[in-house]
């Protein structure tokens, strides 16, 4: 009688509880704050808007470059993760351009360029993203970032170099022939800040050590107000991959038990 007491009794906790046998078990802490060092690397510059107007063809060649900083992460809900970053980074992009007949605002006069040039600039900056970040996968171990950032420019440069091609008053009329280059320098025009979207993913690949990717996009235009070069704007656009470590977790103030997941 007690064997089959027993078998009883092991069937019917295994029918009540069966999803223990095989649970995956996740703790959370909420409101807690990670504090975490990162570094990344990014490449970009600014593109023209609208595109077509830069020239016939554009061929960009974006610098990788070191970036690093740090980041505060507070977790408030089960799957949300609110964040804020200081980096120092550094942006740079060379390009070759065939244009024809681009409009180029000088001191006194309205000229038309076709022909090729070279375009080199660079922004040295403190950039601040802030985003919302919602976890998803069986441990919250994958993440999307939704965002924005602020910039400030700590040093920039935009040079154009006209290399061969002709000038004119007029869309295809040639005023002057250009045999040697003609450096233009902007570096002085361009604006001291910048601010936009950011999009991202993250995944955690080991305990604390997090690795993602953004995708950042100006909406100002990287010139003073008013200066009118150009009859065109251009906007930052540049990408970023950022890996950081949770040094230090502090303010647990309630601890979500483990869960079993329904299997």
């Amino acid at each position: 009688m007690l064997p089959m007491l027993l078998f009883a009794g092991t069937l019917s906790a295994q029918t009540v509880f069966p999803q223990v046998q095989t649970a995956v078990y996740d703790t959370l802490y909420l409101h807690e704050f990670n504090i975490s060092p990162q570094i990344g690397t990014d490449m970009g510059g600014a593109v023209p808007v609208p595109f077509s107007a830069g020239g016939s063809k554009i061929n960009a060649y974006p610098r990788l470059s070191p970036s690093i900083g740090i980041a505060v992460n507070y977790t408030y809900r089960y799957r949300w993760n609110l964040g804020i970053e200081l980096t120092y980074k550094r942006i740079a992009m060379d390009a070759d351009a065939r244009v024809t007949n681009q409009k180029f605002k000088g001191e006194n006069a309205l000229q038309y360029f076709s022909g090729t040039a070279r375009m080199h600039m660079a922004f040295t900056l403190l950039e601040v993203p802030f985003y919302a970040k919602y976890m998803f996968g069986s441990h919250r171990q994958h993440s999307v970032i939704l965002g924005g950032y602020f910039a400030y420019n700590l040093y920039a440069s935009f040079e154009s170099i006209a290399k061969k091609g002709f000038n004119g008053p007029e869309p295809d009329v040639v005023e002057s022939v250009i045999t040697e280059p003609m450096v233009m320098d902007f570096s002085p025009v361009l604006d001291s800040w910048d601010a936009g979207v950011l999009l991202g993913y993250e995944a955690r690949v080991y305990n604390r050590v997090h690795v993602g990717f953004r995708v950042l996009a100006g909406f100002k235009d990287i010139f003073v107000p008013n200066t009118d070069f150009f009859d065109y704007k251009m906007y930052p656009m540049r990408g970023a991959i950022v890996l950081h470590y949770d040094l230090l977790r502090f303010g647990r103030q309630r601890l979500i038990p483990p869960q079993p997941r329904p299997s």
